[in-house]
């Protein structure tokens, strides 16, 4: 299985934050970042959009990252599946 990123430990914010950046530069065709809004310390809350086209006209499939945010485990699941995704488009 390809991935960009190791996945051997917890993403901290600013990790987190690079990588899906370094995504979107490497997939500006399928990849989309926005901020929804900002939390108490002022971080961007990212939604993430993979779709070659016009994502609006298509089924979708929704990933929730952070429930709450001492739950770290739902971002490397979006994280990993982001990259996998990216990662394996032309190939899976």
């Amino acid at each position: 299985m390809k991935t960009t990123f190791n996945y051997d430990h917890y993403f901290l914010y600013e990790e987190l934050t690079y990588c899906l950046k370094q995504l979107e530069k490497q997939y500006p065709d399928l990849m989309k970042i926005e901020s929804l809004g900002k939390t108490t310390k002022n971080r961007d809350v990212f939604a993430v959009t993979l779709s070659k086209g016009e994502a609006s006209e298509k089924p979708a499939y929704y990933i929730d990252g952070n429930t709450h945010a001492g739950e770290v485990t739902g971002s490397m699941v979006a994280m990993h599946t982001i990259d996998y995704f990216l990662t394996n488009y032309d190939s899976d």
